[in-house]
């Protein structure tokens, strides 16, 4: 038994790997001890059976915590690199089989097993997993076809193939490496692809990629991470963000055509206007069928849940509310489906206490389960507390730096278990 897969003599991760119904334990023998019931929550809302409703980050590249992969990873490329085939797990498959230099994709790439255990336990059926353009894309070094998938690939065989944790692929425009001299060996960090074009062949190689090795991944992110507050990125503002956006969508579907891509990473928060963004965008002819078939949002619902009919901030007595996802749709001219690919609820800043945390999350995947145009929700902080000592995010985790679960991991655990695997 890997001990990246499953926790070594841990008859409790096998217990709740029963109970949540994870295909990907299936592989493992059978639990011996009995599964303990989780506890029920009660919510102020309705809530609605969604299948792999519940998200979390589950991060290829970034140091430990941030990054999926273990200290004690030797991190070694498989040379020669593995040719994609039919078989994922498994002798003689992508991710198992050695190469001639004894390493393979699994094996070295050794996932943090404690954070592979984090989403297991509560239930995360899909993830966000940004595909590392300075990690991966080396043809503005090395030239064309220069792509180093190792640690994309590795991450998506654990939590994909291993059990059925679904990634949403983000593309960003930036930071990538370019030779300072294009005739000369000089690879430098520019923060921005330096081209739309450029940016276009990163995401058609990307998805050319999946859709050759993991083909059932299909869902994409573009152009980047709160774009319509991201001036670092984008320094053109919303021109150069249409333009990337369409060259990125294009050479997606160009490479597959079954893909469905999100658009923007909305940062809903902070008093932004972002329905005025996306208004804006079509405006600029990104819309839908141009640069997105769906928008993705970082929104988190005012706690306790404002009534149904409070429009969505900065409309006059607006507020976070589920009229925000309505307000992105009108923006859109589109009844499109959205992605709420961020929410969180801080303590103290968005809540008082862990007690109330635990109420607010509880509430609010509740209230989104009720939106069929709303296709999953991420909790943004399951276990990264380490991160956030300060500013927003703080207190804003499910697991504390100790390890422990707070009243809100179960909360959405139990609403996982119950309601949205």
């Amino acid at each position: 038994m890997d001990v990246h897969r499953f926790q070594s003599g841990s008859s409790f991760l096998l217990s709740v790997c029963a109970a949540i119904a994870l295909a990907g334990c299936g592989g493992a023998a059978a639990p011996v001890a009995a599964t303990t019931k989780l506890t029920t929550m009660s919510s102020s809302v309705s809530v609605t059976q969604r299948a792999q409703f519940v998200g979390a980050f589950f991060r290829a590249e970034g140091p430990v915590p941030y990054g999926v992969f273990s200290l004690r990873s030797p991190n070694t490329t498989p040379v020669p690199y593995p040719t994609p085939g039919p078989v994922l797990v498994g002798q003689g498959s992508y991710c198992d089989t050695p190469a001639a230099n004894g390493a393979s994709i699994d094996s070295s790439y050794v996932v943090d097993v404690t954070k592979l255990n984090d989403l297991i336990f509560l239930g995360a059926r899909w993830s966000r997993m940004t595909a590392s353009q300075f990690n991966i894309d080396e043809t503005h070094v090395f030239g064309p076809g220069s792509y180093v998938w190792t640690s994309l690939d590795a991450a998506q065989c654990i939590s994909l193939a291993y059990h059925q944790i679904r990634p949403v692929i983000g593309l960003e425009a930036g930071p990538v490496e370019y030779n300072a001299n294009p005739h000369t060996f000089s690879p430098g960090s520019v923060p921005t692809y330096e081209s739309a074009s450029d940016f276009g062949q990163w995401c058609g190689a990307v998805t050319a990629h999946e859709k050759s090795v993991f083909p059932s991944v299909s869902q994409f992110s573009l152009p980047g991470n709160e774009v319509n507050t991201n001036p670092q990125l984008f320094p053109g503002g919303e021109a150069q963000i249409a333009a990337y956006s369409k060259a990125c969508y294009a050479a997606i579907k160009a490479a597959n055509s079954s893909a469905f891509v999100y658009g923007f990473e909305l940062n809903m928060d902070g008093g932004v206007n972002a329905p005025k963004f996306v208004s804006d965008m079509v405006a600029l002819g990104c819309k839908v069928g141009t640069c997105y078939d769906g928008i993705a949002m970082h929104l988190t619902l005012r706690y306790p849940i404002p009534p149904p009919t409070t429009p969505c901030y900065p409309a006059a007595g607006g507020d976070y509310s589920m009229q925000c996802v309505t307000a992105i749709q009108a923006a859109a001219q589109a009844p499109i489906h959205v992605l709420i690919s961020e929410t969180v609820y801080p303590v103290p800043a968005a809540v008082p206490d862990e007690a109330t945390k635990a109420q607010a999350v509880d509430a609010a995947f509740s209230a989104f389960s009720t939106n069929p145009t709303v296709d999953g929700v991420l909790y943004a902080d399951v276990d990264e507390c380490a991160l956030y000592p300060s500013g927003y995010f703080a207190g804003g985790c499910l697991i504390d730096t100790a390890g422990n679960q707070l009243p809100a991991y179960t909360a959405l655990q139990w609403l996982a278990t119950e309601h949205f695997l």
